[in-house]
């Protein structure tokens, strides 16, 4: 470690948390400890994490009071975690419907509070609390992530893309100290994409961090100008879906390797580990549990991720649905982690677009289709959306260029009508917007 990265890990971080009343510097070393954790181990700890929560829900939240007296069960029911089928999933929408005073602890002190919210992908956002506890742990699960790239220890230079403006002041003095460089996504143009190649390569950072599908488009415009030869050592993306086609394309582009993440509301840090086959969910954080459509828990395969929130006690989230679909693993990580292991992050329900016939198609299917470079495809489309109307119609978007014709065009509709077996329309649109938390919506499912 030299000596700038030791400097930021034991003066620094320990500043920072001084000053803002958090504690991400012992929760980091706590991490990068437990990580190593036997699997009876991890169980011990979430057992002990998850008795506590409960009580202090049933105690102090007046949603969990009501609702145990409900369905006829007692604190003491809840002993470990096989033990949380006893509870009914909780979503987003009964937390909207009740509001949020409902879900609130009367027992936690103000100071000990933040406002917290979901990025609002799916059109709604959802607002709840959070303790500075509870945030200082997930910071630390995210750099614990970065320490596995073995390319990033705190003090190194690293560029964070956004969607939107730095307005705080807090968070700019907070760039600072971590050498970190904020820049602003908005808006996808070719002049703000120069602007910012023109930074990174002054910058020369370790570490770029964005959503994938503003950086593709950020990549796109670097493959075309290629006076840009800056490589940072190590990408990191998160906030929406990485796919295998859109991971090769930038990985070429930029010259190295993508580490992705995953986080939501009510859930812990998950992070893709160094053999890029897994991620692991820091399981110290949150218990996670993945049923299929049954309720069923499940081992293996794909399923909904249910999670339970062990350290936010200012609005608890205990089997919460996070609307998304995971593929996990049972079989021992090569890296020697006996944290969950998920292969795949699929996505939300409404994500999937179900045919006439039953079949199910994900984004991925469409990726492939659109990618697949041997095709004329791949040289005349640069952007695509799939919307499913009410009506049962098939709407595509496309952002096409000069090489699309009338021959490319029935063919596309040829074969997604083969496929889906509804009725398909190609609209030729100049844009394709991302939502206003900076994500492609590849497919609107109305």
């Amino acid at each position: 470690m030299a000596i700038k990265n030791k400097i930021a890990r034991t003066i620094f971080l320990k500043i920072g948390d001084f000053i803002s009343g958090t504690s991400v510097s012992d929760d980091l070393n706590f991490l990068l400890d437990s990580q190593w954790w036997s699997r009876d181990m991890i169980d011990e700890y979430q057992n002990k994490k998850l008795r506590l929560l409960i009580e202090h829900s049933y105690s102090t939240v007046p949603y969990y009071n009501k609702l145990f007296k409900k369905i006829g069960i007692k604190v003491s029911d809840i002993q470990n975690k096989e033990d949380l089928v006893k509870i009914p999933i909780l979503n987003k929408s009964i937390i909207k419907s009740l509001g949020i005073k409902e879900f609130t602890s009367t027992k936690i002190p103000q100071r000990h509070i933040i406002n917290a919210s979901s990025s609002g992908s799916t059109g709604e956002p959802l607002f709840y609390y959070n303790t500075k506890s509870a945030y200082s742990m997930n910071i630390a699960a995210n750099l614990r992530g970065w320490y596995w790239t073995s390319s990033y220890q705190l003090g190194d230079r690293y560029v964070k893309l956004s969607g939107n403006k730095r307005t705080i002041f807090f968070k700019r003095i907070q760039d600072k100290i971590s050498n970190n460089l904020y820049l602003n996504m908005d808006p996808l143009i070719d002049s703000n994409f120069d602007y910012i190649l023109t930074q990174i390569e002054k910058f020369k950072p370790k570490v770029l961090r964005s959503y994938p599908d503003p950086l593709l488009l950020l990549a796109r415009y670097k493959k075309t100008h290629p006076f840009f030869t800056y490589v940072p050592e190590v990408i990191l993306t998160t906030g929406n879906i990485l796919h295998p086609e859109i991971r090769a394309e930038i990985e070429s582009i930029f010259g190295c390797e993508i580490f992705d993440s995953y986080s939501c509301e009510g859930n812990s840090n998950v992070f893709e580990c160094e053999n890029h086959k897994t991620y692991h969910s820091c399981e110290e954080y949150g218990i996670s549990e993945i049923i299929n459509n049954n309720g069923e828990l499940i081992n293996n395969g794909i399923g909904n991720l249910i999670s339970t929130d062990l350290h936010n006690l200012a609005h608890p989230f205990i089997r919460y649905n996070t609307q998304d679909k995971v593929e996990i693993d049972s079989d021992p990580c090569p890296c020697g982690r006996n944290l969950l292991s998920i292969n795949r992050i699929i996505g939300r329900d409404n994500d999937v677009i179900t045919s006439d016939t039953g079949q199910k198609f994900i984004v991925h299917n469409f990726t492939i289709f659109f990618s697949d470079n041997n095709s004329t495809l791949n040289q005349s489309v640069e952007h695509f959306q799939i919307v499913k109307t009410k009506q049962k119609k098939i709407i595509i978007n496309l952002l096409v260029n000069d090489n699309y014709n009338i021959d490319v065009e029935k063919f596309i509709i040829s074969h997604w009508y083969s496929q889906l077996k509804y009725p398909v329309t190609i609209n030729i649109v100049d844009k394709i917007p991302l939502t206003k938390s900076g994500k492609h919506k590849f497919i609107i499912n109305e």
